[in-house]
Parts: C-alpha cells; sequence; structure tokens
C-alpha cells in the first residue's frame, strides 16, 4: 500500500514539476509566472495583450521568453524559449541536436520529426535501428544524432509523453538561425481554446461595432 501511494506520489510530482521552465513553475496567471521569472534575473520588456515578453540570461544563454495566456482567466497555456543567439548555417544544427538531446534526457525520447518540406516522420521507428548499430553508446546520445535527425528536420515534438501527461513540447529551427523551444500546457491550451469561443468575434461587441 505504501509503495503505491509512493508511486503516485511520484507521479504527481513529475507531472507538476514538468510544467516548468528552467525549474519555475508556467502554470498560473500570467502576472505571478512574469514575476517569477523577473525574480529570477529576466527583465520584463513587454506586456501585450496576448503576450509577454521578458529577455535575460538563464540557464547560462542569453534568451528571449514569451508567456502566451487565456482572455478570460489570464492562466499562462504557452511557453516559447528564443535563443538571442541566431547561429551559423553550418552550426546551427549541431547546437540543434545538442538542444534536442538535453530535451530527451529530461523527459523522453522524441516522438515525430517535422521536415523542412512540412513532412512527418515517426521518430519511434528508429530506435531499434538505433539502438542495434550502437549498444555501447549511452542511449540518448545513440538516438539524437544527425544520423537519425538530419539537417532537413525542422521541428521534433514530444506531444504524448507518458509520464508528463499535461505537457507538450516542440524544438525547431528558425530561418534565422535561432532555436525555439516551445512548452504548452494542455489542459490551460484547452482552456484557452474554450475562453477564446466564449469572446465576440474579433474583439466587436455583439453588434459587430
Amino acid at each position: 500500500m505504501h509503495m503505491i501511494v509512493a508511486l503516485l506520489l511520484g507521479l504527481f510530482v513529475n507531472t507538476s514539476s514538468a510544467q516548468r521552465i528552467n525549474m519555475i513553475d508556467i502554470i498560473g496567471n500570467i502576472d505571478s509566472v512574469a514575476a517569477a521569472f523577473t525574480k529570477s534575473g529576466l527583465k520584463l520588456v513587454a506586456q501585450n495583450k496576448e503576450d509577454y515578453r521578458l529577455v535575460g540570461k538563464m540557464a547560462g544563454e542569453n534568451i528571449e521568453l514569451r508567456f502566451y495566456f487565456t482572455p478570460i482567466s489570464r492562466v499562462v497555456f504557452k511557453g516559447i524559449v528564443i535563443t538571442q543567439k541566431a547561429y551559423a548555417a553550418d552550426s546551427v544544427h549541431t547546437e540543434y541536436l545538442a538542444r534536442v538531446t538535453k530535451i530527451s534526457k529530461r523527459y523522453i525520447i522524441p516522438e515525430t520529426l517535422i521536415l523542412q518540406d512540412g513532412s512527418k516522420i515517426d521518430f519511434s521507428t528508429k530506435l531499434s535501428i538505433s539502438v542495434a548499430a550502437n549498444p555501447t553508446a549511452s542511449p540518448i546520445e545513440t538516438i539524437v544524432n544527425a544520423n537519425n535527425i538530419p539537417a532537413s528536420v525542422q521541428k521534433i515534438c514530444w506531444e504524448n509523453m507518458t509520464y508528463f501527461t499535461n505537457l507538450k513540447l516542440y524544438c525547431s529551427k528558425q530561418v534565422d538561425g535561432k532555436i525555439i523551444t516551445e512548452y504548452v500546457v494542455k489542459d490551460n491550451e484547452v482552456r484557452y481554446n474554450n475562453e477564446k469561443a466564449m469572446l465576440p468575434a474579433g474583439g466587436k461587441d455583439e453588434l459587430g461595432f
């Protein structure tokens, strides 16, 4: 019985802690979430109708952090981390793979690869091939490498993770050489869509003025 309780508690802790960026919770009201990040050293530079934007250094890297929130309850449903550094064309993919490796070690190996032409590849099909080809390497490095994730990959998705069930993750390379990591809280995303549907279309009143 005690073991079951411990497992459930561990699952709860892992699930809740997954909804963080740099170990700071992102599931609350936009003002309290932004305040927590400014307290950590970031600077709030813009408060827009649909997003807040902060800049500064996080985990030793200069970044821009954007938070998107629901229009009525104003809870955060998405956070986007953008590298301020634009990597050169001959190095961006190496930096990208390093970031994907870190994410994979924190959560789980990727699910889907999206190529530059928009086509998708189920990454799980590469798992057995990769491990068989290099069984002595550590599991993540065996899987997340240039052989399995070629430079034509533009975006990588983690949308249905086993333990972090309330989180979706995306990591993408931009044409300007910057790398974006996107965190989406699933239940707050549902709330966002529901609240948007409750608002008058286009922000107009019921008469359309």
